[in-house]
């Protein structure tokens, strides 16, 4: 009886036969212009591939205290999301589709008033802009081992002065939507690491003035802009928490402080409401300074 038992086992291992035991975390609904965490456990060693937006990404899972294992990613819904998303799974050769709703999200506007420079930039700057876009996005399509983990940390302690999403106005100009969040950080601050990380680029831009791209794996990204010097250099890995430079107004800014993005699988998310775990993957954008202040009473 032992042999049969024992020749059943090596049948099971030797030919892969799926894991009962697997179990999926997958939200139903995430707002637009959010990143949310996806997990799959399992009581063995394993591999699986996740297909989001015409992209597979494979992830090993990881051993626990517990013996367990488990793999996880952060995916992402752009802005401009609708409807039903796909998330299609491949554990074992055994495929499964996840539905996961877009919600939609009212953003806000802001109207800044920046030098003429940065809303029609000069001839002799245009170079610079391109060059700037395609270190931007060679960074951005960086896919490595994941490093991240949530909840991310604050970068600068100061509050929001423009949150992320809103459609940007410069002199009376529309633009893109804000792609980041721009935290008060006085002129020298330390700004600090969201999460463990490979440097990227530290170099000066055109708009986004002095600024550092941190891999965190899997295609996740921080971006720490405008700032007044560098305390980090492209290849140099970094933990959470650590300074990579301080807070200025390098750019096209109208005053001191941070601009912190994430980009997840080049996708630009709040990264807010990673600040906490579990991270809240539906709701509103995240409050500014001016949502904050009281409104002033009738009379």
């Amino acid at each position: 009886m032992k042999t049969l038992a024992s020749l059943l086992l090596g049948l099971f291992l030797a030919f892969g036969i799926p894991a009962q035991a697997a179990t999926f975390n997958v939200p139903a609904a995430v707002s637009q212009g959010r990143a949310f965490p996806v997990t799959v456990a399992d009581d063995r060693a394993f591999t699986i591939d996740f297909r989001w937006r015409g992209e597979t990404l494979a992830v090993p899972a990881r051993q626990k205290a517990d013996g367990s294992w488990e793999a996880s990613i952060l995916l992402a819904l752009p802005l401009d999301a609708r409807g039903r998303q796909t998330l299609k799974t491949v554990l074992n050769g055994e495929e499964r589709t996840f539905s996961i709703t877009a919600k939609k999200v009212a953003w806000p506007q802001s109207v800044l008033s920046v030098p003429p420079r940065y809303v029609e930039p000069p001839a002799s700057v245009r170079e610079q802009i391109a060059r700037d876009r395609q270190h931007s996005r060679k960074a951005l399509a960086t896919r490595s081992e994941r490093l991240w983990e949530l909840p991310l940390a604050r970068p600068v302690p100061g509050g929001i002065t423009s949150p992320f999403g809103g459609r940007r106005v410069f002199n009376g100009t529309p633009r893109a939507p804000h792609m980041g969040t721009d935290l008060r950080s006085p002129e020298g601050s330390p700004v600090r690491a969201a999460a463990d990380g490979i440097v990227l680029l530290a170099e000066p831009q055109y708009y986004g003035g002095s600024i550092v791209y941190l891999d965190h794996g899997q295609g996740v990204v921080s971006v720490y802009g405008h700032l007044s010097a560098f305390d980090v250099t492209p290849g140099e890995r970094v933990q959470r928490g650590e300074v990579l430079g301080r807070s200025g107004s390098t750019g096209r800014v109208t005053g001191p402080h941070l601009h912190f993005g994430l980009m997840v699988q080049g996708v630009a998310v709040d990264a807010m409401p990673l600040l906490s775990y579990p991270p809240q993957t539906t709701g509103g954008p995240s409050r500014s300074l001016s949502d904050a202040r009281p409104k002033k009473a009738s009379r």
